[in-house]
């Protein structure tokens, strides 16, 4: 072979042996940016794991602590301003035993209590920082964990949801209140008021028709039309205070309202209580056994709590109405 061959070949085998060191250095580069975005995602799912079970505690704390006070501003004795301080004060301490304390271990807590002429509210805000491991490899050391929680209290529920559009005279208590969990329930027979102006239910057997001043249409008009509208659509979708107005329907047979309510047999739902003269005096739930309307144009049933009782709700919005039931709510709104 001649010289200049012999140098040709080993300046392509010199070639030959930079070009795989480049491949290789070029794979090495690659490999190691793929690890780095491997460890990335791998990071984010681990400490967002870890951030869920995070939050998941603080909203836990959040609920109680929002709850304990709650329990307190209806528990102190004194002026609003004193019970905000109890309320404040025993949500913080909840909060504390729980394992936040506000200005602590990166921890803020902050508790805000609000009073409206029928309830309060106290809110629970927690905002605690996560320490990430892999996550802080792509610049994110930390992340702020928010929750909040707010609970509402009241003395006096002065509210219903899902309120039926019938009408029934506070005379029928307490002798219509039967307790399931007993038995022996006898269902009381119903009917309308008698022919003539008076609409409104006169003693514990009667009943009517009736509307409410938030339903659709003509608020304080009612007729079968309104009324049907209420039964096919279960009740009252918005929440029906104590103040609100009602306006019962005049004498007739209304033979569609019955043949709508026949879908209710055996359901119970809440239904405003009136005194003689048609002032709404609260709620009652009231439990359907059965609707003649054909002939008789009577329904027959019984009621299963007395006025006002438990399963009423607040309605802050509702104005100076108030019902002096001696129950007390305390409700989670979120």
């Amino acid at each position: 072979m001649s010289k200049e061959k012999a140098a040709m070949s080993r300046h392509a085998a010199d070639r030959g042996r930079r070009s795989d060191r480049g491949e290789r250095g070029q794979v090495l580069i690659i490999f190691v940016i793929a690890l780095f975005a491997i460890i990335g995602m791998v990071g984010l799912v681990l400490d967002g794991g870890s951030a869920y079970a995070q939050r998941r505690d603080e909203q836990n704390v959040a609920d109680i602590a929002a709850v304990a006070g709650a329990t307190a501003y209806l528990n102190t004795t004194g002026n609003s301003t004193v019970k905000g301080v109890a309320a404040n004060a025993a949500a913080q301490l909840l909060a504390t035993t729980n394992g936040y304390t506000n200005g602590v271990d990166n921890a803020a807590v902050t508790v805000t209590v609000a009073n409206t002429f029928l309830a309060a509210t106290v809110q629970v805000d927690i905002t605690r920082a996560h320490r990430n491991n892999f996550a802080a490899i792509m610049g994110m050391p930390t992340w702020n964990v928010s929750v909040t929680a707010t609970a509402l209290s009241s003395e006096n529920p002065n509210a219903a949801n899902d309120v039926m559009p019938l009408l029934f005279n506070q005379e029928a208590f307490p002798g219509a209140i039967c307790d399931e969990d007993i038995g022996g329930c006898v269902p009381e027979v119903y009917q309308l008021p008698g022919t003539g102006n008076q609409d409104v239910p006169q003693d514990a057997t009667q009943f009517n028709w009736t509307i409410f001043c938030t339903a659709n249409g003509n608020p304080c008009n009612a007729n079968s039309d309104g009324v049907r509208e209420l039964i096919d659509g279960g009740g009252e979708s918005t929440t029906v205070s104590i103040g609100d107005g009602i306006a019962p329907l005049n004498a007739g047979a209304h033979t569609t309202l019955f043949y709508a309510l026949e879908s209710y047999t055996g359901g119970t739902f809440p239904v405003p209580i009136v005194d003689d003269a048609g002032a709404m005096v609260g709620f009652a739930y009231f439990r359907l056994l059965s609707v003649e309307g054909a002939s008789e144009k009577v329904i027959r049933g019984y009621f299963v709590s007395p006025i006002n009782g438990e399963d009423l709700v607040v309605n802050p919005n509702a104005g100076g109405a108030t019902l002096d039931t001696g129950v007390y709510k305390i409700t989670l709104t979120n």
